[in-house]
């Protein structure tokens, strides 16, 4: 059965090939309008037939490309396959058309499908050779703005995450700070006990200030030999104390 289902992917591989390498023959003959035209309605024929491939059909295909290392064929119908369950069934071609762009040949078709239309686009290169094929549904306005909504609010939804984690981090750095400083604490040495307070010596009272005394002695005992007259010389008298007498007359003069 896998050979028959590789058999048959084989059969179609060199269909389309001889097909689309006849188109671009032409081409190089000079005849573009007229080639593109064909290369058109060869893509046409390739659509209407590719509506018709089930899945273990276009398996079997993918198979084969990818035991020829041609990764990009694979992928292609492997996309045709994801594609195909978005559209459902072929219904028919609207349009088609052929052309060349940077060296290469590109058959675009428009078809219908029982769900939505799509664009499919057919691209060979120069000896007409399939190298690759697009798929592109086409979607509603509002399924647009569906998707559109969906993946702002997957943004916006991202942005808040990540702003709420940052915050609840800046959050964290105060408990942080506590944590290093108790574990700081911990691990300090402990400290030294205190020298012992010496004791307070007395102040050192102050010295007296004999200053003023020694000139009111001297004020003194020149008063004293002024009242005695020269009997007495004033070197004589030798005073021993000096007593206030209370309701002195000096007070009032």
């Amino acid at each position: 059965m896998k050979i028959k289902r590789k058999l048959l992917a084989i059969m179609v591989m060199v269909l389309c090939i001889g097909a689309i390498s006849g188109c671009a023959k032409k081409v190089e003959e000079g005849q573009d309008a007229e080639k593109l035209s064909a290369m058109a309605q060869d893509a046409r024929t390739f659509v209407e037939n590719l509506g018709s491939y089930d899945t273990e059909y276009v398996n079997a295909i993918v198979e084969q490309y990818e035991e020829e290392d041609n990764s990009a064929m694979a992928e292609s119908w492997l996309a045709w396959l994801d594609t195909k369950e978005e559209v459902g069934d072929f219904v028919e071609v609207t349009d088609a058309f052929a052309e060349i762009k940077d060296s290469q040949y590109i058959a675009t078709v428009t078809a219908t499908f029982t769900k939505r239309p799509m664009e499919i686009s057919i691209i060979c290169d120069k000896k007409g050779i399939i190298t690759n094929m697009e798929f592109n549904p086409e979607y509603t306005i509002s399924e647009n703005m569906g998707k559109a909504a969906v993946h702002t609010a997957i943004g916006m939804g991202t942005v808040f995450l990540v702003l709420i984690f940052i915050s609840l981090v800046i959050g964290c750095f105060k408990y942080i700070n506590e944590w290093e400083r108790k574990a700081k604490e911990k691990s300090a040495p402990a400290p030294a006990p205190a020298a012992p307070a010496l004791a307070a010596q007395p102040a050192a009272a102050p010295e007296e200030d004999l200053t003023d005394d020694l000139e009111l002695v001297a004020v003194i005992t020149a008063a004293i030999a002024a009242s005695m007259g020269d009997d007495v010389p004033a070197d004589g008298l030798v005073v021993r104390s000096i007593r206030r007498k209370p309701g002195a007359k000096w007070k009032r003069a």
